[in-house]
């Protein structure tokens, strides 16, 4: 019988704003790299338990990030309560590189994100570049349209073109994008949903009220880069990969595949966390290497 998980420390992040962010710490050694860990689109904090508890058994410290609206955040999206990129890109994520930071001084700096939390990780590094030492993207693939031409999946091209003709009316009627409801994402905010349909359809990132060229930030990014793509994933298959990874013009990009075979399970968009020894060890030796 395996022993169990050590559970991570809860705290909550003063941002500029007012918000406060919820952030779970697993500690690891003091000297170590520091991975902050940005989570997927309607998925809570508590998702990547095992992933950073494994993590931080290897000796790294893990800050998991809970976004707007999900897990343990005091948000939900509504009419009244609404945000978008910007808020994640210019509020939260400032005020948690701070955190982090302050919690492991001198430590390298590690940006790891998850499908949306990918898209966030790379505009991040793009815009601080000073400050992140690297990128880790995980089932990170753009939702451009015509990257899902002729796939086979859930998901092709007339269906996220179906996708992007329905944000808008949905965000009208509901108040905010009813991902539960739809099947696709959990319940977001009006302004998420409307940044994300613009990378739906130009692959060019958008954060409304920003007025950077995002794009133009992350392709002046020289760090390394590591891309981990999942064999079976539908959400993110390869060309739309791709198309996030051809966004960074000046990393060092690693990308590596992992398939069934390694998982001992389907290698889909979600299903690898419950083998997260297979991705932390990817991730370990990328953190640990030459700087």
């Amino acid at each position: 019988m395996s022993e169990p998980l050590e559970a991570g420390a809860c705290h909550h992040v003063d941002t500029a704003g007012g918000y406060r962010v919820p952030v779970t710490w697993y500690a690891g050694a003091p000297d170590t790299p520091t991975v902050v860990l940005l989570p997927a689109l309607g998925v809570a904090a508590r998702f990547y338990d095992k992933l950073a508890a494994t993590l931080a058994g290897s000796g790294l410290n893990v800050a998991v990030m809970e976004q707007r609206g999900q897990g343990d955040s005091a948000l939900r999206p509504g009419r009244r309560h609404n945000w978008g990129f910007a808020e994640v890109l210019d509020n939260d994520l400032p005020a948690l590189l701070d955190w982090a930071e302050a919690r492991r001084p001198g430590a390298p700096l590690y940006l790891m994100g998850h499908s949306l939390g990918g898209h966030f990780a790379a505009i991040t590094a793009g815009r601080f570049a000073g400050r992140i030492d690297g990128v880790i993207l995980v089932a990170t693939g753009s939702p451009w349209w015509q990257a899902f031409v002729g796939a086979a999946g859930p998901l092709n091209d007339k269906s996220v073109r179906r996708l992007i003709r329905l944000i808008p009316p949905a965000n009208l009627v509901f108040g905010y994008f009813p991902g539960e409801r739809i099947g696709f994402g959990g319940n977001e905010a009006r302004g998420i949903m409307s940044d994300w349909r613009a990378l739906a359809k130009h692959n060019r990132y958008q954060a409304r009220g920003l007025a950077e060229a995002l794009d133009a930030a992350v392709a002046g990014y020289t760090g390394p880069v590591l891309a981990v793509r999942l064999a079976d994933d539908a959400l993110a298959p390869q060309a739309s990969v791709k198309a996030v990874t051809d966004k960074f013009r000046q990393a060092t990009l690693t990308q590596r595949v992992i398939t069934a075979d390694q998982l001992g399970d389907r290698a889909d968009h979600f299903r690898w966390a419950r083998q997260a020894r297979v991705v932390a060890d990817l991730v370990t030796p990328f953190v640990a290497g030459p700087r």
